[in-house]
């Protein structure tokens, strides 16, 4: 008898790198943040991609982009219930 051994994906979302980033600001990490440079750039050039097209996008995705970006602010502690003044909240 074979047992499959299955795997766990354990890959951070981008709300939760944008957690890790804060604190190695906050602790003043900067050699870490340097090796972090394609993270971040990947990150604001995945916004931007968005932001290019979110107009042309049917409802259906614009709505589930919309809720992704909820959620991923929500996991940095800037949800719609936390005062946060960005246009994600509004939505």
């Amino acid at each position: 008898m074979t047992q499959q051994v299955g795997t766990i994906d354990l890959t951070p979302t981008w709300g939760e790198i944008g957690n890790i980033v804060r604190r190695l600001i906050q602790g003043g990490e900067t050699p870490a943040l340097e090796k972090m440079g394609v993270e971040l750039a990947r990150a604001f050039a995945a916004t931007q991609a968005l932001q290019a097209i979110q107009n042309e996008l049917p409802d259906d995705l614009r709505e589930k982009a919309c809720a992704v970006i909820e959620a991923e602010m929500t996991k940095q502690g800037y949800g719609p219930n936390t005062g946060t003044k960005g246009k994600e909240s509004q939505q």
